[in-house]
Order: structure tokens, then sequence, then C-alpha cells
């Protein structure tokens, strides 16, 4: 997980925005790719239900990928503002992940019952 820059998390625990810049000198570089290292969309993924958890917006564990699209390729260099959020129905968290007001990623995460 890169280091969380801004962070608001608001009263009510159901969102949460912040940013983060991807750092070269992540382990997930190592081999992918060599010469056009990119983030791969399990770790974009990963890292919004770690996010979630560690900020209270979710507990247990994420049962499932409702939906997931990953418009552009994410590189060292590159500083992310995420947006997570609780969602309806129960026990789903969506998040999306822009650069320069350009959306890179979004997706809907289900989690079992009772845990977000």
């Amino acid at each position: 997980m890169p280091a969380i820059g801004e962070l608001a998390l608001d009263a009510d625990a159901r969102s949460l925005n912040c940013s983060f810049v991807v750092h070269a000198d992540l382990t997930i570089f190592r081999g992918h790719f060599p010469g056009v290292p990119i983030v791969p969309g399990v770790m974009q993924v990963g890292w919004a239900v770690e996010l979630a958890r560690t900020h209270g917006l979710v507990t247990g564990r994420c049962t499932g990928i409702i939906s997931a699209k990953f418009r552009r390729l994410v590189q060292p260099g590159m500083r992310l503002e995420a947006r997570l959020e609780r969602g309806a129905p129960a026990g789903q968290l969506h998040f999306k992940y822009e650069c320069e007001g350009a959306v890179v990623s979004t997706g809907r995460l289900q989690f079992g019952a009772g845990d977000v």
C-alpha cells in the first residue's frame, strides 16, 4: 500500500477521500512488467479494501467483485485521488481512483453479510 497523503473521512464513516503517490520502489513493480511497470488491477482492488478496513468503512472479508473497470494504466509517479464509499445495497463498497481529473479505475465490491 502506498503511503497516504491527504485523507478525509466523513463523520459517520460512510465515505473516504484520500490521495497518494504511486512510488517506483513498491514491490509490485518487480517483474510486472520489466520496462513498463504497471499496477495490476487486483492490487488496485486490494488497496481499496485495505483503505476501507483501516478507516472503518468495512470489516470482514471481501467476498466478490461485482464490477471493476480499469480505464488507464497506473504507473510509478502517478498521484491518485481515491474515493471510497459504503454503498447500497448493504454490504457493498464503491471505489474510484482518479489522476489529474481523469478516472483511472472504478469498482463495486461485495462483503459478507454483516461485514459492512
